[in-house]
């Protein structure tokens, strides 16, 4: 044999193969599996096998079954058997109790192939008979599989030599590689027990599987060879995928593909056609990326392609921020540092500050500050994915002072609110990002958000204090009157229209043909296309808004099989009623030669029976209608009388 090397792993599925592919694979061609249980359960195909049928038990000399488990065979000198090769419970596998004699117990064809193309040959095979049976000298089942042309030329052989009992029952992959030529793409495989006479000679047999096999694809990230890379979003930068493809095809063809779900499905990126993808930031997330490869020849068939190991870029978030802050505090008092939440809750944090401060976790708190205690205290975060973040909080330590303020601190969106400082003789007012909005004793806030701002007082003995002063706007509900519809006249339909926000009530207009205008689903029934209004008022007296959905109607349309441009002003044009219904239809008439008569987009006007300002002359043409309203193409003749 060429092919002389066997791996063995003692696991449950080994793997013993002449030589299986080392490069890209794709997906099988073949997998002769047996079924499951969303299967029928029966005999082979006529012809496969010469071996007799046995639809339940355990098969005697020179028969098999199509099972999903074997338990207690002739006095339990075989393995139980309850699951395929797979593990799967429910898996079906072919169990043989060989003839006495060597024998040819299995041949298929096999179409589907792709000429000149490499492809992997496997099937699992394991020894049913445990080692103690047959007095320890059990009869070894010994394979050979054959793959060969239609016509009985040989393109492949391999032997498994002896296939030992196992402690354990054991499913082990026998393969090889073979190359059909150009021309072949329909072969034969013959499996022969060469195995003699005597006690043994029993297997079980499960996933006989054809999958192309392509050159050796090593991928690099930005220069750098491998296949994952991990991210901090706030570093993410565009990357270069590049995968290198090894010798094998003529003239290969490249498509890369994204997988969002580790794996499960593939899609085409569009444009990717090159070994190289120039990869564009994106949110947080695992994203896999694989280039398929084939032969120009079967650049549209793909069975012949193969795709190589996935690239994996992993977005991860960056380190949870508290945001650079100043905290005025009187002494005495203490400081609850707020360490940044959410995500960010059990990671490891680190504090340090004046007068010796540390800490090592979220949240610490700085007791009983004296005036040593001013200054700059510094958190850094690390995530597990080694994402950091650095965030300053200064403190200022005053002398104590009780504020307050007056204003309104209930707002609608678009409003004003006065706020005017009690206590202190010098005041500054902060935004919610920190920034200074203002130094007088009154600030007039207009935010567009609920929002707080910080109010800081002090007075000349250097006393102050801080006040957080939450301001509520209210905002105009979300409305959204819901998809635009579409419907045949004479028809009804539902709206779908949805209010988020606190709200005092809804309300349709029209009502028109209208049932259940109380609801935000309403059934419409308008005889022309009509436009909604869904309109919602807001609390406390603020704003009402509102959002409009189209129904378009349209009318069914019977295009006229003839007319006479003859000019008695009797069908002196070909008309379709009802079209002009349809903002995105096209309408195209052709003659026998195909050759294009007339065409408008969107229809707008029928056909006069002229061309280029001609007439022509009478007879059969053909038109075709395109609605443009995602249903199927009219098409039909028209005969032209004069």
């Amino acid at each position: 044999m060429r092919y002389c090397l066997f791996i063995f792993y003692w696991l449950i599925n080994l793997s013993a193969s002449a030589q299986l592919c080392t490069g890209s694979l794709g997906e099988p061609v073949v997998n002769i599996s047996f079924g499951n249980k969303n299967t029928v359960a029966g005999p082979l195909k006529t012809g496969v096998t010469n071996l007799g049928y046995t639809a339940t038990g355990c098969p005697n000399d020179g028969n098999y079954t199509i099972t999903n488990a074997a338990l207690g065979c002739f006095s339990s000198t075989w393995h139980d058997i309850n699951r395929d090769h797979t593990g799967d419970e429910e898996g079906r596998f072919m169990l043989i109790n060989a003839t006495n004699a060597p024998s040819v117990f299995f041949v298929d064809t096999i179409a589907g192939l792709c000429g000149n193309t490499s492809y992997e040959f496997g099937a699992w095979v394991a020894n049913v008979l445990k080692p103690s049976s047959c007095n320890g000298s059990g009869t070894k089942p010994n394979l050979t599989f054959t793959i060969e042309t239609l016509s009985g030329v040989i393109l492949e052989s391999y032997n498994t030599g002896n296939i030992n009992e196992d402690a354990v029952l054991t499913f082990k992959q026998y393969g090889f590689l073979f190359k059909p030529d150009i021309n072949t793409t329909t072969i034969v495989l013959r499996i022969a027990n060469n195995a003699g006479t005597g006690c043994g000679n029993d297997l079980a047999m499960d996933d006989i599987t054809f999958r192309p096999c392509g050159p050796v694809m090593s991928a690099s990230i930005d220069g750098v060879a491998g296949f994952t890379k991990n991210i901090c979003i706030n570093n993410q930068t565009n990357l270069n995928l590049t995968m290198s493809v090894g010798a094998g095809y003529l003239n290969p063809v490249y498509q890369w593909q994204l997988s969002t779900n580790l794996g499960n499905t593939w899609n085409d990126i569009t444009g990717a056609t090159n070994t190289s993808f120039n990869r564009n930031g994106t949110s947080v997330g695992t994203y896999q990326y694989r280039l398929v490869a084939g032969e120009s020849v079967y650049a549209g068939v793909a069975s012949c392609k193969t795709a190589s190991l996935p690239i994996t870029i992993k977005i991860n978030n960056e380190a949870p921020k508290l945001g650079n802050q100043t905290i005025n505090q009187c002494i005495g008092g203490s400081i609850n540092f707020n360490g940044a939440s959410g995500s960010g809750s059990s990671l490891p944090y680190q504090w340090t500050g004046p007068n010796g401060f540390t800490a090592s976790i979220r949240n610490p708190i700085l007791p009983n500050i004296r005036s040593a205690d001013t200054g700059k205290y510094i958190v850094q975060v690390a995530t597990n994915e080694g994402c950091t973040a650095n965030d300053t909080i200064t403190i200022t330590a005053y002398n104590a002072i009780n504020g307050s303020f007056t204003g309104n601190t209930l707002i609608c969106l678009g409003d004003s609110t006065l706020l005017t400082a009690v206590g202190g003789s010098q005041f500054e007012w902060y935004n919610n990002t920190r920034a200074a909005v203002g130094l007088n004793q009154s600030y007039l806030a207009k935010p567009a958000d609920t929002t707080s701002y910080q109010l800081l007082l002090s007075d000349a003995m250097g006393c102050s204090d801080s006040i957080s002063i939450p301001i509520y706007v209210i905002k105009p509900p979300v409305v959204d009157a819901g998809p635009n519809r579409s419907i045949m006249q004479g028809n009804s339909t539902s709206l779908i229209g949805s209010v988020t926000g606190q709200n005092n009530g809804f309300n349709w207009s029209p009502t028109t043909n209208m049932l259940q205008q109380n609801s935000l689903t309403p059934l419409v029934s308008p005889l022309n296309t009509t436009t909604y209004t869904l309109s919602v008022n807001g609390l406390n007296g603020c704003a009402v808004t509102m959002d409009t959905v189209q129904v378009r109607v349209f009318i069914s349309i019977a295009p006229p099989n003839s007319f006479s441009p003859n000019g008695d002003g009797i069908h002196d044009s070909w008309l379709v009623p009802g079209l002009e219904t349809y903002p995105f239809s096209e309408l195209s008439i052709f003659n026998r030669a195909g050759q294009i008569m007339f065409q408008v987009k969107p229809y707008t006007d029928g056909w006069d029976g002229k061309y280029k300002g001609k007439e022509v002359p009478s007879g059969v043409y053909y038109y075709i209608i395109n609605r443009g309203n995602g249903e199927g193409l009219l098409s039909g003749s028209i005969y032209l009388i004069r």
